[in-house]
């Protein structure tokens, strides 16, 4: 069959290039379909949409939320006509579910099998239904999920992978337009997917479980050495918390030129990890502290201390390793008085030489963030990102909200 594969325009409805993100799941989903036997092509309308994209911009809070713009949909109704796909796979999250929906409503127009993947369709799969031929609930780089691409056999138009599978080596050679991205994003790559931790605002481990699944380490190297990338950055959810597979990778990255970063939990890192990461030629880690209250940090899932947090940046820096800090504000209750303590422990932190982060907790559907909010389906999704203002759910006057949301800024740019 003749596939192709779409990702929603997300960077372009928020009028910043800093928004690009690279289609590497996708790219898998590619690589699986190919061995498989079938044609593929990705259309990512960030980097395949002939159309102009703004650049420059931040990633400052305040973005109310994305655009409604059906400008991508017309242009994806171009690549359809050129490429004329006997089935089309949409992968998506939840910001960008409304222009997922426009592209299967334009597929469904046609009269083109369409097919929902990722981790909003995974999540709420008999929403999706709604407008897609069938979804698939879990890794659609599985080998299984080839099925769903054939009508005779996805009864019910859902299918669910139970159990994850290798990695596969994404393909990263069928995005349409794909040379439009920077060196830093076709740098990417992951070691490893699973994560066993229970972060109150992630979905993920409900996607991809629980287990970790680990990649040889060489074949990890090999696919950077293949790349030719000098910089870029592991994807995985939080690298190390494997402790001997992540010095097993850093072993094998000290033998090539990579610049890189990577997310971390804060309990992975020591000094040993530290000196492996900094032979490795690891430039950045970035830690979730996300509040600077024992309430909010017991209830978003993360163990951390001030203390500890401040005694691993040391470190860190002492190594040339820089430290990114997320922090989240606007939790469900939470006073002015935890809001303004967060912006101010993150300012403080930057003093000390830390990056922090700040970020608008947002309860995504299937996060135990979103059972805490006892929240009710809206009717769209597109202020569901870390970024938007509109979602601050902290106990505070519009002004408390509005002045931390600038203090904030301040921080982050």
């Amino acid at each position: 069959m003749n596939i192709l594969l779409a990702k929603p325009a997300f960077a372009r409805l928020l009028q910043s290039d800093v928004y690009l993100t690279y289609p590497l799941g996708l790219m898998g989903v590619a690589s699986t379909l190919k061995r498989a036997g079938h044609e593929v092509q990705i259309w990512h309308d960030d980097v395949s949409n002939p159309e102009p994209m703004p650049t420059g911009g931040s990633h400052l809070l305040g973005q109310a939320s994305m655009s409604d713009s059906e400008q991508p949909v017309r242009a994806f109704a171009e690549a359809l006509d050129a490429v004329q796909p006997d089935v089309v796979g949409v992968g998506y999250g939840t910001v960008d579910s409304t222009q997922a929906r426009l592209m299967g409503l334009e597929c469904r127009r046609r009269g083109i099998r369409s097919v929902a993947g990722g981790i909003h369709p995974s999540l709420m799969p008999d929403d999706e239904r709604m407008v897609f031929d069938a979804v698939v609930i879990g890794e659609g780089d599985h080998p299984d999920a080839v099925h769903v691409f054939d009508d005779s056999n996805c009864p019910g138009g859902q299918f669910r992978i139970e159990d994850g599978a290798d990695i596969p080596i994404a393909d990263r050679d069928c995005v349409i337009g794909g040379g439009r991205y920077s060196s830093f994003l076709r740098g990417m790559v992951q070691t490893q997917r699973g994560c066993p931790y229970h972060c109150a605002f992630c979905s993920a481990p409900d996607v991809f479980g629980r287990k970790v699944r680990m990649r040889d380490p060489g074949m990890v190297r090999e696919e950077v050495e293949s790349l030719g990338a000098t910089d870029g950055r592991i994807i995985d959810d939080s690298f190390g918390v494997v402790k001997a597979h992540g010095l097993a990778v850093c072993a094998e990255l000290e033998k090539v030129d990579y610049n890189w970063v990577c997310d971390m939990a804060l309990k992975d890192v020591d000094e040993e990890m530290l000196d492996a990461l900094h032979r490795a030629g690891c430039k950045q880690i970035n830690i979730g502290v996300e509040s600077a209250t024992d309430r909010w940090r017991e209830l978003s899932g993360k163990q951390v201390t001030p203390k500890k947090v401040k005694a691993v940046m040391d470190a860190a820096l002492a190594r040339d390793v820089g430290v990114v800090l997320y922090f989240m504000i606007g939790w469900p209750g939470e006073t002015s008085d935890e809001l303004f303590a967060t912006i101010r422990i993150a300012k403080l932190m930057k003093d000390l030489g830390a990056k922090p982060h700040i970020s608008i907790a947002t309860p995504y559907p299937g996060t135990a963030l979103w059972d805490m909010c006892d929240m009710d389906e809206p009717d769209g999704w597109g202020s569901f990102m870390h970024q938007s203002a509109d979602m601050g759910l902290a106990d505070v006057s519009e002004d408390e909200w509005g002045n931390a949301v600038a203090e904030a800024n301040t921080i982050n740019g």
